[in-house]
């Protein structure tokens, strides 16, 4: 089994998508497993929306998440006219996650706020080249990571439950396989 990653930076746009899923492509003999960063400068805008709603200024946190959200839902009508519902779909999900957190009000520290709101953009970056790769033919399998990558509450310096992790990640792999 080979293992490809994918950072944000060969991924910053509809072309690294492409370009990402042609390297895919040219395994698809292979059982692979993807890994996939955020799109390129969407780490630093999440940050930005963690940033304004710790400080308390909500209706700032949920305009910048509506511009990546934006940014997110353009790519997908850019690169998926076939699988652009289910691209939708799944990310629907995570915006609606994101979103009802930035309307309520900040209770617990900054860190488990980072932890909950930062990880979508590889989240949603994955949905992104999955869709592609099926939109393309190739057959693919999207894993939520946070069903099988399991960590303790040291938000921002978590250790990882391997317990959990080793037992999981292998079900899983073969079950998409």
């Amino acid at each position: 089994m080979k293992v490809f990653k994918f950072g944000g930076a060969s991924i910053k746009n509809a072309d690294g998508f492409k370009n990402s899923a042609s390297i895919i492509a040219s395994f698809s003999d292979q059982k692979l497993v993807v890994i996939v960063s955020a799109m390129g400068k969407t780490t630093n805008a999440l940050e930005k929306v963690v940033h304004a709603f710790t400080a308390g200024e909500n209706s700032t946190a949920i305009e910048l998440f509506q511009g990546l959200k934006e940014e997110h839902l353009v790519l997908c009508n850019a690169l998926l006219p076939k699988r652009k519902e289910a691209a939708l779909d799944k990310m629907k999900e995570i915006f609606t996650e994101i979103e009802w957190l930035l309307h309520d009000q900040p209770v617990r520290h900054f860190d488990y706020y980072y932890d909950q709101i930062v990880c979508c953009g590889e989240l949603l970056s994955t949905i992104i080249l999955n869709e592609l790769l099926m939109e393309n033919s190739c057959t693919a399998a999207w894993l939520d990571v946070r069903d099988v990558l399991r960590t303790d509450d040291q938000f921002r310096n978590a250790g990882v439950d391997w317990n959990f992790c080793n037992q999981a990640i292998p079900v899983a792999v073969e079950k998409a396989h």
